[in-house]
């Protein structure tokens, strides 16, 4: 077993992405200061100012989009262009993306299954209704499993709303719930956005830290390795060629797992003597309400990344 304390940095894409959303965040809280000037409709020239120019900006974007699609590589090119994460969000913003949005969607759910499957879950598009709520089924091992929501927060929603920025909201069925819950259309449960219940524990993390793994380390096959991320201990275990990432605690007796016993799929705690299948979500063998807290891991271009919600530092 091995141990690193380094700290990874988010890929190229993410960054973009990154900067996208602290501009928007910018927007509001700039809007937000107009709240507080007592002249009449001077918050309201402001947005009407914000609108103008985007509308502006999309006139400009439809007519490049147009001009592309004219010509036989322009349109090759504007799908390049659709695939980019950044870029896409904009076109798709602006209702101008190739691709309709339901496609996107399952595309993008496409992207989290590996992960899903890896703990024997996947998750299923049920309906994309008018107000433009994306309603998701969680099947197999991730149907009720206690820590459903920081897979759906951090690995499924982060995925589809990437792709499809311009929905509404995100209705998922068998995701095991915290504490406090909002409901969306039909009393659905939606996705909580708190990092802390009003009792002070925990729920889900609402943002996370995306680190390439490659950079950090990769252990042989049966092996695992406790790797510290931005304050975080983290297990990483491979079995059978199959990375899988835990917060480094054990769920019942809370001491941390680096002298732990991996043999096959089964962690094995020096204290308690506990076993969890890494391979089902970090179930406990004779206890399935006992579990290891999992963290999305998503394959892509880049190599493979890992959230690190904020709630686990």
């Amino acid at each position: 077993m091995t141990q690193s304390t380094t700290t990874g940095t988010p890929p190229p894409a993410e960054s973009r992405q990154d900067d996208a959303s602290a501009v928007a965040a910018r927007v509001d809280e700039l809007l937000g200061k107009f709240d507080t000037v007592e002249t009449p409709g001077v918050r309201e020239a402001a947005e009407d100012l914000v609108a103008t120019i985007m509308r502006f900006y999309g006139s400009g974007i439809e007519r490049i989009t147009t001009l592309l699609a004219e010509h036989g590589p322009g349109a090759e090119l504007l799908d390049r262009l659709a695939a980019d994460e950044l870029v896409g969000g904009l076109l798709a913003l602006h209702d101008l993306h190739p691709l309709p949005v339901r496609q996107r969607v399952s595309d993008a759910l496409d992207s989290v299954r590996p992960y899903l499957g890896s703990h024997s879950g996947d998750v299923e598009l049920l309906d994309i209704d008018e107000e433009g709520v994306v309603r998701l089924r969680l099947k197999g091992n991730c149907d009720g499993c206690p820590s459903s929501a920081v897979t759906v927060k951090l690995a499924i929603e982060d995925a589809v709303r990437k792709a499809a920025p311009e929905i509404a909201d995100i209705a998922v069925e068998g995701m095991a719930q915290p504490e406090t819950t909002a409901t969306g259309p039909g009393g659905r449960p939606l996705l909580p956005l708190a990092t802390e219940s009003d009792n002070g524990g925990s729920t889900v993390a609402e943002t996370a830290e995306w680190v390439n793994l490659d950079d950090l380390v990769r252990p042989s096959d049966g092996e695992f390795t406790s790797v510290g991320i931005g304050g975080a201990s983290v297990l990483v275990c491979n079995v059978a060629g199959s990375l899988y990432a835990y917060r480094d605690r054990c769920p019942a007796c809370d001491t941390e797992l680096g002298r732990a016993v991996l043999h096959g799929g089964e962690l094995r705690c020096p204290d308690c003597a506990r076993s969890y299948d890494v391979r089902l979500a970090g179930r406990e063998e004779q206890d399935p309400s006992l579990h290891l807290e999992p963290l999305p891991l998503l394959a892509d271009d880049g190599g493979v990344r890992l959230a690190v919600p904020e709630v686990a530092r």
